[in-house]
């Protein structure tokens, strides 16, 4: 079995937000708890309290990952058939584990950049399938954890052993337009 450890780093500034996140649930929480006890039961009070709670679970674990994770590694294994994504924590702790991939229906393999609305870039993997024309079915890997990312570099190295595991596919982003020029020639 292949397989190959990335080192990602810490994103502080989206730790920042998660930070504040964390405080306006937290804020919610109080408020809801103080609405609850002083106007009595309400179904609508108790959703939206409900909500805020979740919210504030969701980020504090986020945070706490950031804090007591020293180093986060991207970890990608083949045996040769398939193709398995996820993170590893310095302590042993496995996360964010993807499907296991049939390398066999894969036949383009690309990096995707979202640019968040706080202008930020979040990125991930996507595959099409073999004979695919179009890019509206593709399968996205989110390989990394909110609060880490991996440097241009090494999201390269992935898409390096990809190719190495299974060199019949095609890497990276092809439009329809560069797809039907392709087929024309």
């Amino acid at each position: 079995m292949k397989n190959l450890q990335t080192v990602l780093f810490k994103r502080n500034f989206k730790f920042l937000l998660c930070i504040a996140a964390t405080l306006f649930c937290g804020l919610g929480v109080i408020s809801f708890g103080t609405f609850l006890f002083r106007e009595g039961f309400s179904w609508w009070i108790l959703i939206v309290g409900l909500l805020l709670v979740f919210g504030f679970l969701l980020f504090a674990s986020k945070i706490y990952t950031y804090l007591s994770s020293q180093q986060v590694y991207l970890m990608v294994e083949s045996d040769g058939n398939t193709i398995t994504f996820y993170n590893k924590t310095d302590s042993g702790k496995t996360f964010n584990t993807s499907e296991v991939i049939d390398l066999n229906k894969m036949g383009r393999f690309y990096i995707v950049k979202k640019r968040t609305r706080y202008f930020m870039n979040n990125y991930s993997y996507a595959f099409e399938e073999k004979g695919s024309r179009t890019s509206l079915f593709k399968t996205d890997v989110d390989a990394f954890p909110s609060l880490f990312e991996a440097s241009e570099n090494d999201r390269n190295k992935v898409l390096e052993f990809v190719k190495s595991v299974y060199p019949s596919i095609d890497l990276g982003y092809e439009s329809a337009w560069q797809k039907s020029k392709k087929g024309i020639n």
